[in-house]
């Protein structure tokens, strides 16, 4: 975790934000504080426009709404999000995490707990960024598979080749232009479609 994090705040109540923010400028002097809301309405702009490294969120309870603008976030700029609520219930806590918070602690937050809760969040951050990137590594390689077959198929149907044949040919098609057998095979594919 960087020494120095910039942090965006949200608290619903202006008691609990003054008293976290004033907690956390004295016992965690090393992070900036660039922005505090009293809501999670447009938050994915917010973070588009601030560029926090993490979200500390004080609610009563994670409504339909903010884990709405949660997700909108985690879509479009994720970051590791800590939210400190008042609801216990394992639903409230559960619909965070799926929505994309990091770390969930229920009450109030003493000093000693909140640099821990930030290194959690970015660690189980990065984790989940981790098996995200390879998801959608895994699924564009499941895509480019899917389209070679097809590629392959339709070159073994109209030109009468065997199937090691119209491998070889998309083979070479990529060698001779220098790109991914993929790339060829997309060619091909969208040309047919025209």
């Amino acid at each position: 975790m960087p020494d120095a994090l910039k942090i965006l705040v949200i608290s619903q109540s202006k008691r609990r934000l003054d008293d976290l923010l004033a907690t956390m400028a004295r016992d965690l002097p090393q992070h900036h504080f660039i922005g505090r809301l009293d809501r999670a309405i447009d938050l994915p702009r917010w973070v588009e426009e601030l560029r926090p490294d993490t979200i500390i969120m004080d609610i009563d309870s994670p409504s339909r709404d903010t884990l709405e603008q949660v997700c909108a976030m985690s879509e479009a700029t994720p970051r590791p999000i800590v939210m400190l609520s008042q609801d216990n219930s394992p639903e409230a806590m559960r619909s965070a995490i799926n929505a994309g918070v990091a770390a969930y602690a229920v009450s109030g937050i003493e000093a000693e707990r909140l640099q821990p809760l930030l290194q959690l969040a970015m660690v189980r951050f990065e984790a989940w960024q981790a098996m995200h990137d390879d998801m959608l590594r895994a699924r564009q390689e499941l895509h480019e598979h899917k389209l070679v077959e097809k590629a392959k198929r339709y070159l073994m149907k109209v030109e009468k080749l065997g199937e090691e044949a119209a491998y070889q040919a998309l083979r070479r098609e990529a060698m001779t232009h220098r790109v991914r057998i993929a790339d060829v095979a997309r060619l091909l594919m969208e040309n047919i479609a025209r």
